[in-house]
């Protein structure tokens, strides 16, 4: 099977004007990549207000650089899209992979009616690599690695960025993610390979995970009127509506 694992990089989350478009294309049984391609987006790179408020903004050197040695390539975000149509059909291709698909979706779906455009994704379906990851990575040993290295979510859970699953996988803890769209969806390509590799199915429904819960174990302190204290370990506490009942968890 031919498959595609493809990255965007946009200007904000709610207007997600798309600059950066990079994907490779991939026989699944070999993993040998079969086509590379970059591009960045014309419409968007000349507006340099817009370019400007983008959060990687500061990466424009990087682009030029890449253009310069034809690494990149700049054209119209239609023009993009036919070329992504084209080799599409001219590899077969039967599914395509992004890491947090939801959103790439979401740029592709709102830049190509922003642009008139044709989606290249109309016919062929998007699985989530993080799906994949949450189902055959996360386990006791991913969540120590976590735990040596400070790897935690703002709200204290589980890291599982594409940057942490590839620090984990390779051992590297100094592994920095570009954040530019080839080079992302390469890394990504090889977290997917390794999900591959532990049993996971190219076809298979896996569902994305909200978040890794970290649970940490607390203590309550119960004193009976007789003056007796109680001391119970939990991690999740809930209680009823009418207060009647506590259930720890």
């Amino acid at each position: 099977m031919k498959i595609c694992v493809f990255d965007t990089e946009t200007t904000s989350l709610d207007k997600p004007f798309c600059y950066n478009i990079g994907y490779v294309i991939i026989d699944s049984e070999s993993w040998a990549t079969l086509c590379r391609r970059s591009y960045v987006v014309e419409q968007v790179w000349h507006n340099l207000p817009l370019f400007s408020s983008a959060y990687y903004a500061d990466k424009r050197p990087l682009y030029v650089a890449a253009m310069r040695a034809r690494t990149t390539i700049m054209d119209k975000f239609g023009y993009i899209c036919q070329q992504m149509i084209r080799d599409f059909k001219n590899y077969e291709v039967k599914i395509a992979f992004a890491y947090n698909s939801s959103f790439d979706e979401k740029v592709f779906s709102f830049n190509c009616d922003w642009y008139k455009c044709n989606n290249p994704f109309d016919t062929v379906p998007i699985k989530d690599i993080r799906g994949y990851v949450h189902q055959f990575l996360i386990d006791d040993e991913y969540k120590s690695f976590c735990d040596t290295c400070g790897y935690y979510t703002e709200t204290g859970n589980y890291s599982s960025t594409a940057e942490t699953v590839y620090r984990y996988i390779f051992n590297d803890t100094d592994f920095i993610e570009a954040h530019t769209a080839l080079n992302d969806s390469e890394i990504e390509a090889e977290i997917l390979r390794v999900c591959i590799e532990q049993g996971a199915a190219l076809e298979g429904e896996y569902k994305t995970l909200r978040s890794i819960e970290k649970k940490v174990e607390k203590t309550l302190h119960v004193r009976t009127p007789e003056q007796t204290d109680y001391y119970f370990n939990y991690s999740k506490i809930r209680i009823n509506k009418d207060k009647t009942e506590i259930v720890l968890k």
